[in-house]
């Protein structure tokens, strides 16, 4: 029990972690300038200047104040951002933001209290026009089962054949 054999180093080496389990975390009272990378969730509550790439979803916190070109996969921002932002995946201004600047994401998301100014503009999703939109046929049963709507080829009224799922420009 005393005597046991002493770690050795490669049983003291930190494990790697993840890269896509990582974290990015500055906190209040923190100051960058230049360009930040970050792979990963990321969260930002200190001043940034200069530019973002965030490599997942990026959490702007409420004290957080960013003068920068954003760009992320997803974000939520709780703080104040002076710059354009441009998302491939959502944004979310929360009631506590204040944007100035541009927005460029396919799904915008402002709550009540969420101060913005700027302009918005939607990006288009290329994979949702690959996907064909199925076909509703009247009279009710299904060809397998027997049971809800016709789903197939063969329309029998036109009027409910086929249905689109509608654009929303903001």
């Amino acid at each position: 029990m005393f005597n046991s054999p002493k770690p050795t180093a490669d049983k003291l080496k930190p494990k790697s972690v993840p890269r896509d389990g990582a974290v990015t975390i500055l906190t209040n009272g923190c100051h960058f300038s230049g360009k930040l990378y970050c792979r990963g969730a990321s969260r930002i509550g200190g001043k940034i200047e200069g530019q973002i790439v965030s490599e997942g979803l990026l959490i702007i916190e409420e004290e957080a104040v960013i003068n920068a070109e954003i760009k992320a996969d997803e974000a939520i921002i709780q703080g104040r951002i002076t710059g354009k932002l441009t998302a491939t995946g959502r944004v979310e201004l929360c009631a506590t933001s204040k944007v100035e600047g541009d927005i460029h994401t396919p799904v915008l998301i402002v709550r009540e209290g969420a101060q913005f100014n700027g302009r918005s503009t939607v990006m288009e999703v290329t994979a949702a026009k690959d996907v064909k939109a199925p076909k509703i046929l009247s009279g009710g049963k299904n060809a397998k089962d027997g049971r809800g709507p016709d789903i197939g080829e063969n329309v029998k009224n036109p009027d409910v054949a086929a249905f689109k799922i509608p654009e929303v420009n903001v």
